[in-house]
Parts: structure tokens; C-alpha cells; sequence
């Protein structure tokens, strides 16, 4: 069984995995930076204030994700638009979370949200490609949040 998104033309599915890759990279190499530099760093705060930032913004754009799929005219619940609104309270409630319990809740938020764009496709209104590429983006971002907690617990 063939997906048809995966039948658009290669520069727009090389185009769609580079912008992918770039969205996620500042969580792998912001994390990778906080595990890796001294709890005395003098730039350790302004690293996790960036890592939080960022996951909350993340967090509100995958929210309004969902918001994009129910505007393309698929019938869509109430509670899965106010779902996709809580997304954006979550994420800006959590960048006020104390560390390192704000990176542990972080990856549950993600992880949940991630869920439930995994099971949106294709019943759900996304395509089968957008269920992919939130699922390997919930797995680096998870990753992310758990090594952030870790290394400042």
C-alpha cells in the first residue's frame, strides 16, 4: 500500500525531510550542549532558557498543526481543535516550570501530543506521512527533553 504523499515530486518530499531535520535540530544540539558543559557554565542558564523557548513555541506549532489538517475541510471534533488549543497554554505554562521538572513535562506533553497526531491518519484527516515524520519527531524531541532533565536534576 502506497501512500500518496509519497508520490509527490522528490524536491518537494527532499524539501519537506530538510525543514524537518532543521526544525528539530536545535533541540538535539541544545541538549547535547547542556549535557555536555559544566553546571558552573556561565552559559547554562541562558542554554536551558533556550531549550525551554524553544519547546514551547514547538509545542504551540504542533498544537496548531491540528488547527491546519481541520481547516483543509476535514470533519474534525470540537475537543480535537480545543485539544490543539491546549497545546498552546500547556507550552507556554510549562516554560515557567521550575528545572528540571519543566524538561520531564515537557516529554510527557510531547509524547502525548505526539500520540495523537501519530493516530490522526489517515481516519483522522493527516496523511500517513504526517503521522511519520510527528512520530520520529516525538522520538528526538522526547529524547531531547529526557537527556535535558537528566543532566539538570
Amino acid at each position: 500500500m502506497s501512500d500518496p504523499d509519497d508520490q509527490q515530486p522528490a524536491p518537494s518530499l527532499r524539501i519537506f525531510r530538510f525543514l524537518s531535520a532543521l526544525a528539530l535540530a536545535p533541540f538535539v544540539v541544545l541538549a547535547l550542549w547542556l549535557a555536555g558543559i559544566a553546571d558552573d557554565h556561565p552559559w547554562r542558564g541562558a542554554t536551558v532558557d533556550l531549550l525551554k523557548a524553544y519547546a514551547a513555541l514547538t509545542l504551540c506549532f504542533v498544537g496548531g498543526a491540528r488547527w491546519g489538517i481541520a481547516d483543509g475541510g476535514v470533519a474534525t471534533a470540537p475537543r480535537d481543535l480545543a485539544a490543539g488549543l491546549l497545546a498552546l497554554f500547556v507550552g507556554w505554562a510549562l516554560f515557567f516550570v521550575p528545572m528540571p521538572y519543566g524538561f520531564a513535562l515537557f516529554a510527557v506533553a510531547f509524547a502525548a501530543q505526539g500520540a495523537w497526531n501519530a493516530v490522526a491518519a489517515p481516519d483522522g484527516g493527516a496523511t500517513a506521512r504526517f503521522a511519520r515524520s510527528r512520530l520520529f519527531a516525538t522520538v528526538v524531541i522526547v529524547g531531547a527533553m529526557i537527556l535535558a532533565f537528566l543532566t539538570t536534576a
